[in-house]
Parts: C-alpha cells; sequence; structure tokens
C-alpha cells in the first residue's frame, strides 16, 4: 500500500438545517468508505484519493509557478473565444450530446450506452439552501453553444468531479483546463473550497493523471469526516460489518486473494452499507 501523504476532509453534516446539508454527506460518505475492491479493510476512496488542497486564496493557486501550464491553456481558450459560465443543463441537451458522441472513447474505454443516447430533460436544480452542500453545473460556451461541462457536487469541505467531458474536437484549446480553474475559483468564492476531488490518482491513463497533476490534484490517503459527532460510531460499525464480510469469505488479512464468494459478501456489504447510513 502506498505510502500517500494523509488528508482529514469533513463534509460539515447538518451545518444548516437544509435538507442537503445531511442527504449529501450520508450518500458520500457512504460511498467513499464502502470496502475497496482491491482490500476491503479501506475505504473505496479513501486511499490515493485524486485531491487539489486549494490555498487560502484563488491567486495564489493560479499563480503559482506549478500552475505555469494551466494558465497557459486557460488562456488559449479565452483568447479563441471560449468563456466559463454556470448552466441549465437543460438548456444545452443537442450540445450535450454532440460532446457525449464527439469521440467514440474515452480513456481507453469505449463510451457507455449511455452516452449513445440524446439526453432527456431533468428539470431545473433545487433551491440549494446552502452553499456547501449542492450541487453545480458548469460549462465552457463559445457563440451560444456548449463544448465542455462539469456536474460538480459541493459537500462541505470539499467538492467532486462528478462529471467532467469535453467536445473531442475542441480539446487541444484548453476549455477543459478553463473548466476546471475556473469551477475551482467560483467555489472557493461561493462555498469556502478547501479541497477539490477527482476520482483516485491513479485512475485513467497517463494523460489524464498529467492533466490532474497539472492542474494540482495529487494522491492522498483521505480520511472523510462527517463532522456532526457520528464519526466515530459509523467508523465501529463499518469495521465490524467489513471483519464479518472477510470471515465470510474465509480471509483475516488483506484481500488480494479473496475468491468469488468473498467479492460477493464484499459486494453485499458495500451496498449494505450505503443502505443503513444513507437513510440516518
Amino acid at each position: 500500500m502506498a505510502a500517500y501523504p494523509p488528508l482529514s476532509i469533513s463534509f460539515l453534516r447538518g451545518d444548516t438545517p437544509d435538507p442537503h446539508c445531511t442527504a449529501y454527506p450520508d450518500r458520500f460518505w457512504a460511498q467513499f468508505t464502502a470496502p475497496s475492491p482491491r482490500d476491503p479493510r479501506v475505504g473505496r476512496y479513501e486511499d490515493g484519493c485524486s485531491i487539489l488542497v486549494t490555498p487560502p486564496t484563488f491567486d495564489e493557486y493560479w499563480n503559482s509557478p506549478h500552475a505555469y501550464w494551466m494558465r497557459q491553456r486557460a488562456r488559449r481558450a479565452a483568447r479563441e473565444g471560449y468563456t466559463f459560465a454556470q448552466i441549465e443543463r437543460d438548456a444545452y441537451l443537442d450540445d450535450i450530446f454532440a460532446i457525449n458522441t464527439s469521440l467514440p472513447e474515452r480513456q481507453g474505454r469505449p463510451m457507455s450506452d449511455a452516452y449513445r443516447l440524446r439526453p432527456a430533460p431533468q428539470g431545473p436544480l433545487p433551491d440549494f439552501g446552502c452553499p456547501r452542500h449542492a450541487l453545480r453545473q458548469y460549462g465552457v460556451l463559445r457563440d451560444g453553444h456548449l463544448y465542455a461541462y462539469a456536474w460538480v457536487y459541493v459537500i462541505g469541505e470539499m467538492c467532486l468531479f462528478s462529471t467532467l467531458l469535453g467536445h473531442g474536437e475542441h480539446m487541444k484549446s484548453g476549455i477543459m483546463v478553463l473548466l476546471v480553474a475556473e469551477s475551482v475559483r467560483d467555489l472557493m468564492a461561493s462555498a469556502g473550497l478547501r479541497y477539490a476531488m477527482y476520482n483516485l490518482h491513479a485512475s485513467g491513463t497517463d494523460g489524464l493523471r498529467f492533466f490532474k497533476e497539472q492542474m494540482g490534484f495529487a494522491p492522498y490517503r483521505v480520511t472523510w469526516v462527517l463532522g456532526d459527532g457520528s464519526d466515530a460510531t459509523r467508523l465501529a460499525e463499518r469495521a465490524q460489518l467489513v471483519e464479518a464480510a472477510l470471515r465470510a469469505s474465509g480471509q483475516r488479512g488483506t484481500a488480494g486473494s479473496i475468491g468469488a464468494t468473498g467479492r460477493a459478501a464484499l459486494g453485499r456489504l458495500g451496498r449494505r452499507l450505503g443502505r443503513t447510513l444513507s437513510h440516518r
């Protein structure tokens, strides 16, 4: 197991009465801490998570020597007429479909069937009462058309880049750099963003890992904290469920040799953990 530097990130559960201040932390805590298929003693998104640790101000992030590549790419996109904005997803369904189908595969894998169908309307987002627990829809536009989009969940101190896609014919113009950098800028100003997450750091191709690192993301061992006083109880419950699953599989050590029975038990455990925690 790699010795990644540790981080503790709080979801700030229940910091306001808005229902998303409990629903989002419960949902993502369950997902992130569910047993990893690599080693069930570790959460699925705990070890090697790709995290951007933001400095106190966006200017420090933007002007750091490490950000030279990022600045050059974002400035190229601006010179070519692309702009960043919060968007309403349903206003750009044709453009989203064009983006989704502009490349037959991404990160070495064919696009799934869901991306090959024209997206259906979903209606407007809820009226989020707390900027620290919300879903944001961001895009890069030019001449009234959308060429890149990001669906970003804000969960306490951090945000998760859940979906991030750009049009294949426009990628060389720096649209994805502009999208990520400006999303970070907006959330630092509106939600006090301290951390951004982009899946596991090792996920994707070498090109994606290069992109993450040029944007300031790095691998960390993350402790996800709900922040409402229930963490110790929930972690103890998770440890008991993991131990039970390992006993069911006949393994008490690492998960590398767990067979089909063990994997099935751990799959049931992951689903049970998600149901248990998301309904509290």
